[in-house]
């Protein structure tokens, strides 16, 4: 999901709520947690899966929680530009109601 350059060790993460909140933390590129929010960020907010966030913040002292339906952007430093697979377009309005989709 993420591009083939190399990440850097730490990504400084702008996470853009519903409602215009945000926070910036900084995550290691190898903590999950990052993989996490882009796969919520990308998915359809009808089919994300119900899941609570909850992100230290100031050094720990603190912990922003929110559910990741509220998710609707992230502004990572360095840039991570994710690759997108295209998606087919049906040949006609039925396509979509085939059975077991």
């Amino acid at each position: 999901m993420v591009s083939d350059a190399p990440l850097p060790q730490e990504v400084a993460v702008t996470i853009l709520l519903d409602g215009g909140t945000q926070q910036t933390v900084t995550i290691q590129s190898n903590n999950m947690l990052l993989q996490e929010l882009f796969e919520t960020l990308v998915a359809p907010p009808e089919n994300r899966p119900q899941r609570l966030f909850q992100i230290p913040i100031t050094e720990g002292k603190a912990i922003l929680c929110f559910p990741s339906d509220r998710l609707v952007g992230l502004v990572t430093e360095p840039p991570i530009i994710l690759r997108q697979q295209p998606q087919a377009e049906p040949t006609n309005a039925t396509d979509s109601l085939l059975p077991g989709m």
